[in-house]
């Protein structure tokens, strides 16, 4: 069971939720943003996770019983202390003592799934969090006071993909709701921006481990 919503606030992208109901794989889709995750394990433990930015798809196992939540942060809200290029396509488990996870060489106690956007605003009040408003400027377009090549350093320091892999991404992502809405894959490439049908089918692969065809057919199984 899967529950997903936007984010109110413009450090979160998304907050959701999750019960593993059957044990098995699960993928874990190409992204920009960085993850925070919490896990109430059947015996009663907490657990937390932080996930890097990934351009590719991941799989991750799911065990029975397993609750999990969590937020995917904004591109210009980031860990103080962890480089996203040290976390790239990785996941990385933060201590959890006492109901209280470590994060930024403090420890903050682990939000409740209905509460985790507010323990956000809350870390980034407290420099649990910092949000880079001049990153958060430059993703919407206005680049100021600095050349494109520092730009462009700054930008994959923060954010961890390039401006090319995450430009990539968000195709991807268009791409894959024009196909969920039926369009045929050589107009959903056109219109996604990608150069022909394999060059969409390729992406989709390592973003999403998936094809056109795949994608359709689950259209079409709904």
């Amino acid at each position: 069971m899967w529950a997903e919503r936007p984010g109110n606030s413009p450090l979160v992208r998304t907050v959701w939720s999750a019960e593993v109901e059957q044990p098995g794989s699960y993928p874990l889709v190409g992204s920009e943003y960085w993850g925070l995750s919490f896990i109430a394990r059947p015996d009663g433990t907490l657990a937390a996770e932080l996930d890097g930015p990934c351009l590719h798809a991941r799989v991750i196992d799911g065990i029975a019983g397993e609750r999990y939540w969590g937020v995917e942060l904004a591109s210009h809200v980031f860990v103080p202390g962890v480089s996203k290029q040290a976390v790239l396509g990785q996941t990385v488990t933060l201590p959890v003592v006492d109901g209280r996870v470590q994060l930024a060489n403090r420890r903050w106690p682990v939000p409740r799934p209905e509460a985790v956007e507010e323990w956000v605003l809350d870390l980034a009040r407290h420099g649990g969090l910092v949000v880079d408003d001049e990153i958060y400027q430059a993703l919407a377009g206005d680049r100021v006071g600095a050349s494109d090549r520092t730009w462009q350093r700054r930008y994959r320091r923060t954010v961890g993909l390039t401006g090319s892999q995450v430009a990539l991404v968000r195709r991807v992502e268009h791409a894959y709701m024009l196909l969920q809405n039926g369009l045929p894959p050589a107009e959903a490439a056109a219109e996604a921006g990608f150069a022909d049908q394999p060059h969409l089918t390729r992406s989709l692969r390592l973003v999403r481990g998936l094809t056109p065809a795949s994608i359709i057919a689950r259209h079409q199984a709904r």
